[in-house]
């Protein structure tokens, strides 16, 4: 199970990126899932290589980091109560991103396949639209069962 509900978080508080992204990783390395140098190593990832995307009703992020520096593997999901300014993968340009989906993987091989079922999930409006309004983190499990991204 790739969703442990103590990394499902909805409608969190964050000032700015790095305070999301701490959120998440603190959270991952309370669960077990990363070692202590997960948190540095992807905040210094995030500044150099930009995750955030903007789909076409929401921004999202997709943080990633070396597999050395996971235990467990885990995705980590967070949605902000206000969206929070991140740079878009490519283009560095700025959005506002609502959605962040944290990757704890252990296989470089296992981010390819994820990576396409995130950008499949994020062409859906629908799937987009449930993950906006759900609050129980059953359902969001189901939401990603159904989107390929869960077992």
């Amino acid at each position: 199970m790739l969703f442990d509900r103590n990394v499902i978080l909805f409608d969190e508080q964050a000032t700015d990126l790095e305070s999301a992204l701490s959120i998440l990783a603190d959270r991952l390395y309370q669960a077990g899932c990363v070692t202590e140098t997960f948190k540095p190593a992807i905040l210094a990832r995030e500044a150099q290589f930009p995750t955030a995307l903007k789909t076409q009703t929401i921004g999202v992020a997709i943080p990633h980091t070396d597999t050395d520096k996971v235990t467990v593997p885990q995705i980590a999901f967070m949605r902000l109560k206000r969206p929070v300014k991140f740079l878009q993968m490519g283009d560095n340009t700025e959005i506002q991103v609502k959605l962040i989906f944290m990757l704890a993987l252990k296989e470089s091989t296992d981010q390819l396949a994820l990576l396409q079922s995130l950008m499949a999930l994020f062409q859906n409006n629908q799937m987009l639209g449930y993950l906006q309004t759900v609050r129980d983190k059953d359902t969001f499990i189901n939401i990603m069962k159904t989107a390929g991204i869960a077992h």
